[in-house]
């Protein structure tokens, strides 16, 4: 069963309120809480949580695009949708610069017109809700990635450095804080000493060109693996085994890719 979805109703006029509540509550998909001025709606979203914001333009103290404004510039992303009355195209274009989600001409029969205005919250608090969820487990994963016992380093799809982790800290060290946000080939200087493309860069290569760079090279699906002698830790000649391929985004764009190194001790020497 779907939650249900919390609504703030603002308008100055009481009966527009009463119909509101009327139309939306019976469903059982939403409750409604109404308010009469914008500046009670904020005093309230200072103690309360809503999932979406139903406003009217023309109201007394402060108009619904006054009030849209304070909301987005506090930083809250909540579904807003602004109703205006009808020959207010330009109230429209503003409200939706200024962030509004939907509007809603008022006016004509009443039952069209509030199946529309569920449909509009519905769509809205779905996408946002399915954002927050993208988000959260976005969080999740680097979380995760970030507590791996491999040395491990993520780039986004520019090439810039979107994790590096504590074992990848503690391998190199240089701190997560010096290399986020680092591009052009940033990443490679603490194993080379100087910018060069990484396995990770290289995915997308044909093998020919993978074994001029990699004296051991294989795929596995799409991860690449690679054994390099050439590389150099904290000035120490090292040999290591890499491990390299693609991420996706939620709609399966491929959105950065991630490379894992370990380093491989060297044989003791036997009389």
């Amino acid at each position: 069963m779907a939650a249900t979805i919390s609504l703030l109703y603002v308008d100055d006029d009481p009966g527009l309120l009463e119909i509101g509540r009327i139309f939306l509550e019976p469903s059982g998909q939403f409750t409604v809480e109404t308010v009469a001025s914008a500046p009670e709606a904020l005093d309230l979203l200072r103690t309360r949580n809503f999932d979406a914001i139903i406003s009217d333009y023309m109201m007394p103290e402060m108009d619904g695009i006054e009030f849209l404004k304070k909301v987005r510039k506090a930083g809250d992303t909540i579904p807003f949708i602004i109703l205006t009355g009808r020959g207010c195209e330009e109230v429209v274009i503003q409200a939706l610069n200024e962030g509004a989600t939907y509007y809603l001409q008022k006016g004509g029969k009443l039952v069209p017109q509030f199946t529309e205005l569920a449909h509009q919250i519905r769509h809205a608090v779905q996408q946002r809700r399915a954002e927050t969820d993208i988000r959260d487990l976005e969080r999740r994963e680097i979380a995760i990635l970030d507590f791996l016992p491999d040395p491990t380093f993520v780039i986004d799809g520019t090439g810039h450095v979107a994790l590096w982790n504590r074992a990848m800290e503690e391998m190199t060290g240089i701190a997560a804080a010096e290399m986020i946000g680092k591009g052009e080939f940033e990443y490679a200087v603490p194993f080379y000493g100087r910018r060069q493309p990484l396995l990770l860069d290289l995915i997308a290569e044909p093998d020919k060109a993978l074994a001029k760079k990699y004296a051991q090279v294989s795929r596995e699906g799409e991860i690449l693996v690679a054994r390099t002698s050439k590389a150099r830790l904290k000035g120490k000649p090292v040999t290591l085994m890499v491990r390299a391929g693609p991420l996706y985004n939620h709609r399966g764009e491929i959105w950065g890719a991630i490379e894992s190194v370990c380093e491989i001790p060297e044989k003791p020497v036997t009389a």
